[in-house]
């Protein structure tokens, strides 16, 4: 259970373009915010709030499964997933979309941008009470192609549909609050908890 869910709070971090790479644009139109998203993982229920600041620049995963949480920050352009109730925390290479290359910025999309990503209009459609431009785009998965299609309110993604050789995958915003007050301290680890690099053989191969 606790290697699934490592698995599974991973793969919703990295649904949701994780790596957080400070711009000179703006990557959200919204200066900071608490969005809660619900995922389905093989069949069980995950439950985050992603919490940011900056316009994007800032952002912090939580993801709850199966009684358990964690956070999931960017630290010099790596994830650190924190278990605060056992006072761990893992650092490993930032998993984001296109072979690493930093998440497309949809609150500034360029030609090129959604010429590189095969990104087409789908209209428009209202998730969680935002009006969102609905996109398709073809990206790159930990090496394998993916099809997915994002709805997006001011550059936020509020939703994500995938169908990959992973299998189908994705999640649904829930609720949006916008402009609030997020503490600092969502986007560092705590005092007293050392960051561990993570042994990437040993979570493919079972070690946990």
């Amino acid at each position: 259970m606790k290697k699934l869910f490592f698995v599974a709070a991973l793969m919703a971090v990295v649904m949701g373009a994780s790596a957080q790479e400070a711009k000179k644009d703006a990557i959200y139109g919204v200066k900071s915010g608490i969005i809660t998203m619900e995922m389905d993982m093989m069949g069980q229920a995950i439950v985050q709030q992603i919490y940011f600041d900056d316009f994007g620049a800032k952002q912090a995963t939580v993801s709850e499964f199966g009684g358990n949480k964690m956070r999931t920050i960017v630290l010099d352009g790596q994830n650190v997933m924190i278990n605060e109730a056992e006072k761990t925390a893992t650092r490993m290479p930032a998993m984001g979309f296109g072979g690493g290359r930093a998440r497309i910025n949809y609150n500034n999309l360029t030609e090129q941008v959604m010429k590189d990503n095969k990104i087409k209009e789908l209209g428009e459609e209202t998730i969680a009470g935002k009006a969102c431009k609905k996109y398709s785009v073809t990206m790159d998965m930990m090496g394998q192609s993916m099809e997915q299609t994002v709805w997006v309110y001011k550059g936020i993604v509020m939703k994500t549909a995938s169908e990959s050789e992973f299998g189908a995958m994705g999640q649904t915003a829930t609720k949006l609050e916008e402009n609030v007050t997020v503490p600092a301290s969502m986007f560092t680890v705590p005092e007293g908890i050392t960051v561990q690099d993570m042994d990437m053989n040993m979570m493919m191969g079972g070690g946990f």
